[in-house]
């Protein structure tokens, strides 16, 4: 009779959020990790074949939690509504947040990875590629480089910058709050910031 693994990959994963959300990514060794899904440290090698590996998993997950909720609205050129997706998500999910806007892919990722993740992760960065595209299609504007730079600084950059201070603050509190976040001034900045470099384009 085959043994059923004891822990899956998303209970390291969701540890190694935790984790990163409070300490940031020098908080999540795999002895912590371990320590905090319940687990042996041993266990996790069965399940990813190193740190990278799983903080790649960690990464991708958090990225692609965030993309489901911003693509639909980017590939109809909907830019404020992909904005308020953003904020949206980072309410509900302030650990995941955490992970990928206050932090870089090379913050987490310092090794080689499976082949597989690796193709998962390049493809999902393509979506957020595209989503940029279809954006600046819907806007009939010529997709530069120029014009790509601004249209990921008014999507991703400028609204993480607005969203950083709440994501820094207390971690004991859902950042931003839906008070801040639906009618003060992190939505106003974030959706302000979007509104100005789009309107920059070419």
């Amino acid at each position: 009779m085959v043994r059923k693994a004891e822990f899956e990959d998303s209970s390291f994963i969701e540890a190694a959020i935790e984790l990163i959300a409070v300490g940031g990514p020098a908080a999540a060794t795999m002895a912590a990790i371990a320590r905090a899904a319940g687990a042996p440290t041993g266990s996790i090698y069965h399940r990813f074949s190193s740190r990278a590996a799983l903080l790649a998993a960690v990464w991708h997950q958090c990225l692609a939690a965030l993309a489901a909720k911003m693509l639909p609205p980017l590939n109809q050129g909907q830019s404020e509504a992909a904005v308020k997706a953003l904020i949206d998500w980072a309410t509900k999910h302030p650990a995941m947040a955490r992970v990928v806007l206050l932090h870089r892919e090379d913050d987490l990722i310092d090794g080689e990875l499976p082949t597989e993740l690796h193709k998962q992760m390049n493809r999902l960065n393509q979506q957020l590629g595209a989503g940029l595209s279809a954006l600046l299609s819907h806007r009939q504007k010529t997709l530069s480089t120029s014009n790509l730079a601004l249209a990921n600084f008014a999507i991703f950059d400028g609204p993480i910058a607005a969203l950083k201070p709440f994501l820094r603050g207390p971690k004991n509190v859902t950042p931003p709050n839906h008070t801040t976040a639906d009618n003060g001034t992190c939505r106003a900045a974030a959706l302000a910031c979007a509104r100005a470099s789009l309107d920059l384009l070419e």
